[in-house]
């Protein structure tokens, strides 16, 4: 019989998708734009109509005032461009949407929302459960450890399971962030080893499956049946400092603490506030209705 399963959705990754999709010219009733809360609740709509799941959580990326990476790291994303105002308010309605849809949302000023579902997930794994996390982000397929966990690139229609993780991506769940750690990642302006992408990082890692495995072998790369492999040794010796470093930063956070214990039951629709908020948000009947129809 299988788990009971949990969805746990990286949400800004579909904020920010319709944000650029959707035209501005969908506003809310004081005519600001909404594209992004109409994208993202469309989002929400066809996930729960498909799945009808009776756990779902989403989690959002705030400004990280307090972000422990950036306390490790000052350059962490510092190569972002803030939010522009308009969409911060549209973050705020998207939160309030799920509220008033029955849907458990979470965010942090300390942590990310990768690190609200890597906790999220620890904590209903040892409740008997399995998750699903719905996301297009490699990071987090790191959670991928259960035999009935997946991860969900719901644009796409691409599920993964723990199998499925290691051939896309080259290496197991447990070993994206080492994978990360070795090639970097610009987004987050996280600095990997010149010259070592995904192919030449996986290629280690079969041999040498951590960070601190290669760290321990550098002096060994060369001899690996790869082209530059004598080339890929002299680099990673060159940088080898910044690996440690690099792997706290691409490590998913599992035990963060909640300031209540998490309920992650799908309640349903509020109505009255699904009204004030669809009211706001200028959401017509016939949208509204199909909501109300999910019940």
């Amino acid at each position: 019989m299988p788990l009971p399963r949990a969805y746990l959705i990286d949400s800004s990754i579909y904020i920010f998708r319709a944000w650029y999709v959707y035209d501005e010219s969908i506003t809310d009733s004081n005519g600001n734009p909404s594209n992004a809360v109409f994208g993202f609740t469309d989002f929400l709509y066809q996930l729960i109509r498909q799945k009808q799941p009776q756990f779902i959580a989403c989690a959002f990326d705030t400004s990280q005032k307090n972000s422990y990476r950036k306390e490790l790291y000052p350059e962490y994303k510092a190569n972002r461009e803030p939010a522009p105002e308009e969409l911060k308010v549209q973050f705020a309605h998207c939160r309030d949407f799920c509220r008033a849809v029955g849907i458990a949302e979470y965010a942090s000023e300390r942590f990310e929302a990768d690190d609200i579902i890597g906790s999220l997930a620890e904590r209903l794994r040892r409740q008997g459960m399995a998750v699903t996390i719905v996301s297009a982000d490699k990071d987090l397929a790191q959670l991928v450890t259960g035999e009935e966990d997946a991860w969900w690139d719901f644009a796409r229609g691409n599920v993964l399971n723990s199998r499925g993780v290691e051939k896309h991506f080259g290496v197991r769940p447990e070993q994206i962030a080492d994978m990360l750690a070795l090639t970097g990642d610009k987004i987050d302006n996280i600095p990997g080893i010149p010259g070592v992408g995904a192919t030449t990082a996986s290629r280690i890692l079969q041999k040498y499956p951590s960070v601190e495995e290669v760290i321990a072998n550098i002096g060994d790369i060369a001899a690996m049946k790869f082209r530059g492999a004598t080339r890929v040794q002299a680099l990673v010796d060159a940088h080898k400092d910044i690996l440690p470093l690099n792997k706290l930063l691409t490590t998913v956070v599992t035990d963060m603490a909640f300031d209540n214990e998490p309920d992650l039951s799908w309640r349903g629709v509020d109505e009255a506030e699904f009204t004030r908020i669809t009211d706001l948000l200028s959401i017509g009947g016939a949208m509204r209705q199909r909501w109300l129809d999910l019940v």
